[in-house]
């Protein structure tokens, strides 16, 4: 890396020389012959021929600029993987957008090494347009600095799902400034349109051929099929993506095509393409990109009546036809769909562990909820609310950290503060978005980051003013259908969240209307004519660097990638062996996948739970190993829920073989995965457990009590917390007490689970334990009650599974 950037250091000095030279020149060969200064003239051609040179190699480079912004549009939104492919179906997606922005960074810097002067002045032409996107972006930089996760945060927590990370809006604004600086003409904006417009279809076409034939094309997450998600994973995802896309198409045809004077087949084809892509959005089934869609297609419509049509009735086909189309699409028959598909509400992730045990008895883990139900955006807003007016530390609520307030949390950290507000949980659910734009950005940046969307839609408004008042209807609509785009994704970021090929789209739009507000500076920039001409190819050759490190880094993830998918295809397939190797090769190329981690330890877990049962004593040797490996990826991501549960795990099991060493970490351990996640019943239930079964008595009694507040105060049920009461009570001789929170944990685990045997409930676990618990307090003074007692729990723990429950002489 050393040498390459000497190499281009050393370069790139010798070319900007060149242009200086050449600058020279230029400047006094017009006049060379009338001054007869013959013998210059020759050495003037000779520059001359290497000034047309020059152009060529400019030009190229702008082509070069152009491909690869096109290639972004067309691909992005179309990449997609199975998990056996990238471990990710966003990989292909979040990949494209980092190579393709590095390859462009490249571009952008030749360019200004090739024609500083033309960059400078093509920036200048719009410079609070560019000023605003520049703000966001330094939002996010500083914010990063300052994160509780700095590595996560410039590089996205989990590479192929990190949508929020400094070097994902670096790859969006770097491109933003790609397209602004190569605009030339009508031409460019073409083609813009036209690949969206391709894009846009491609991915509707793949969503109705899932919706017409499930079993060819088969979905690779956990939706079902009647809510179609094409190569976005995601209905809602896919419903934000066709919500901009289907609306530049619609600009396209109205302003460029200009679809209301064809006729015949030139007529047609249009219709067709917007039925298909209406037909496509009716699919997903996510009300709030159809209502944003809805909000936006209106006044761009309206617009077009009151400034650009000329034939109200074919302008009215327009509007209606590919409407009726797509219902009709729709109402088509379906073939018969067989697949077998995930549940519903729960989609696989790094945060997803319920194949492990919270504790010894108590099976648990956590879970990302998809976001469909209102109720659940409520509880990110509540939480999101109490989040700003607090700013509490992670690990310790109770104090508040002011200065979260100017710089948030850092990007894509919410997820680590969302469970210190959310409504107390009996489910352990955990969300990675506020599901608002200005919430969720206020928390990961602060007021820089709330203050800089604000500055971006103050300088949009201002910058499109002036067009808003031009004699030019065609400009107007223009105008007006982008800012209509812009306001109706508003709309829809207020319940939903960004991912990147939405992402892509906006900022596509932020471009298109920063192109049509440029204006001609009466004073041109001339850097060869001041003291920071010597800047051009430092900034260039950092520039260079910058995304040479990405490079390098991009291509490392994406190895892991592949071995992340391999591992996964293994795993599938039964090769526990394979599965280990590619796992521990893809932590090598990515050592912060906490997705990679979990199923490494996943693996080794239940290696060790069978073990355990042939030797334990050779099983013991495992537990260090896994702790080790875990308490080292404690350290890279602090905050990281399955790493606290998995080292608790372990911890455990270490502390029942050797509880004179290990008890004291055990329980720090598992208050400290509480605090992680302080409003959640399970790990508060877990934790009095824990307390009483090592002898803290006491506190367990008092954390028991915490967890039936909790209960309480939710209106949740725990059998667990009253039963951790009731034995702490028993072995304190508080009997009466005992017998009161016994009794109380019987009539909520009723209620739990309806005493219904033929299904599976953790609370059967506490209906046996309580029950025998009362028998062996009335054991010495109420024979007939003790009897009744151990008779329920009996009777109980052999209709549930739960035998080993009982104490041995009753079994």
């Amino acid at each position: 890396m050393l040498v390459t950037n000497i190499f281009v250091l050393s370069g790139s000095i010798l070319i900007v020389e060149i242009l200086t030279i050449l600058a020279f020149f230029k400047s006094i060969s017009v006049d060379a012959r009338s001054k007869k200064t013959r013998g210059l003239t020759n050495f003037i051609e000779l520059f001359n021929i290497m000034n047309m040179n020059f152009k060529n190699l400019i030009n190229i480079n702008n082509k070069i600029i152009e491909i690869v912004y096109i290639f972004a549009i067309l691909l992005i939104p179309i990449a997609f993987s199975p998990e056996e492919l990238f471990g990710f179906y966003q990989f292909p997606k979040e990949f494209l957008l980092h190579s393709l922005s590095n390859i462009l960074l490249i571009s952008l810097s030749l360019k200004f090494l090739l024609e500083p002067n033309n960059l400078l002045n093509k920036l200048n032409s719009n410079r609070l347009a560019i000023a605003a996107m520049l703000l966001i972006l330094f939002s996010y930089f500083l914010s990063s600095i300052f994160s509780i996760n700095q590595t996560a945060s410039f590089f996205g927590r989990e590479y192929g799902m990190s949508t929020n990370s400094f070097q994902t809006y670096l790859a969006l604004t770097v491109i933003f400034i790609g397209i602004f600086v190569r605009y030339e003409n009508i031409n460019n904006l073409a083609r813009i349109f036209i690949s969206i417009i391709i894009s846009t279809s491609l991915i509707s076409i793949i969503g109705l051929l899932q919706f017409f034939a499930p079993n060819i094309f088969e979905t690779f997450t956990f939706y079902h099929q009647d809510r179609i998600v094409s190569t976005l994973g995601n209905p809602i995802y896919f419903g934000s993506v066709l919500m901009i896309g289907i609306q530049l198409t619609l600009i396209y045809f109205l302003n460029f095509y200009r679809l209301e004077e064809k006729k015949g087949k030139e007529f047609i084809w249009p219709i067709i393409v917007l039925s298909i892509q209406y037909a496509a959005l009716l699919l997903t089934l996510s009300r709030g990109p159809q209502i944003s869609f809805i909000i936006g297609i209106t006044i761009i419509f309206i617009s077009y009546f009151m400034l650009c049509s000329k034939n109200i009735k074919k302008s009215l086909l327009v509007l209606v036809l590919p409407i009726f189309i797509s219902i009709s699409i729709i109402s088509l028959p379906t073939f018969d769909d067989d697949n077998e598909f995930f549940d519903q509400l729960v989609e696989r992730s790094g945060s997803l562990s319920k194949d492990l045990e919270l504790s010894i008895e108590i099976q648990s883990g956590t879970e990302i909820i998809s976001p469909n139900s209102f109720n659940y955006r409520g509880e990110n807003w509540i939480g999101a609310f109490k989040l700003i007016r607090s700013w509490p530390n992670i690990l310790d609520n109770s104090n508040s950290d002011l200065k979260r307030f100017f710089i948030g949390y850092g990007p894509d950290m919410y997820v680590y503060v969302y469970p210190i507000t959310v409504p107390v949980q009996e489910r352990i659910v955990i969300s990675a978005n506020a599901h608002n734009i200005f919430l969720n950005n206020f928390i990961e940046n602060g007021l820089l980051g709330f203050s800089s969307i604000i500055f971006l839609i103050i300088v949009y408004l201002k910058i499109s003013k002036s067009y808003l008042f031009k004699n030019n209807n065609d400009d107007k609509f223009y105008i007006i259908s982008l800012l209509a785009i812009l306001f109706s994704r508003l709309v829809e970021q207020q319940v939903g969240l960004a991912v990147i090929s939405d992402l892509l789209f906006a900022y596509i739009v932020l471009t298109l209307i920063a192109i049509k507000t440029t204006k001609i500076n009466e004073k041109n920039i001339n850097i060869f004519k001041s003291n920071l001409k010597l800047f051009v190819p430092i900034f260039a050759v950092a520039l260079i660097s910058f995304s040479l490190f990405f490079i390098s880094d991009n291509y490392n993830k994406f190895l892991s990638s592949v071995n992340l998918g391999r591992g996964l295809a293994s795993l599938k397939e039964g090769e526990i062996e394979g599965a280990i190797k590619s796992l521990e090769n893809a932590s090598k190329y990515n050592d912060m996948s906490e997705v990679i981690e979990t199923e490494l330890f996943k693996l080794t877990y239940k290696i060790y739970q069978v073990e355990n049962k042939r030797d334990s004593q050779a099983s013991a040797a495992l537990l260090p190993l896994m702790y080790e490996r875990l308490y080292s990826f404690e350290e890279r991501s602090p905050y990281s829920f399955n790493t606290q549960l998995f080292i608790t795990t372990i911890t455990w099991e270490m502390a029942k073989r050797n509880p004179e060493i290990f008890r004291e970490e055990a329980i720090s351990r598992y208050i400290r995965l509480r605090n992680l996640m302080p409003q959640y019943l399970g790990p508060q239930e877990v934790l009095a457990n824990v307390l009483v079964a090592v002898g803290e008595l006491e506190l367990g009694k008092e954390e028991a009590k915490v967890g039936i507040k909790m209960s309480d105060y939710a209106g949740l049920n725990s059998p667990q917390s009253w039963w951790v009461k009731g034995e702490a009570e028993r072995y304190l001789n508080e009997n009466n007490n005992a017998i009161e929170s016994f009794g109380n944990s019987i009539k909520e685990a009723e209620i739990t689970t309806n005493l219904d045997y033929d299904i599976e409930h953790r609370d059967f676990a506490f209906l046996v334990l309580s029950n025998q618990s009362l028998g062996l307090i009335y054991e010495n003074n109420d024979n007939q009650k003790a009897l009744y007692h151990i008779q329920e729990a009996i009777k109980i723990a052999y209709n549930t599974g739960n035998v080993l429950l009982l104490d041995p002489r009753f079994r």
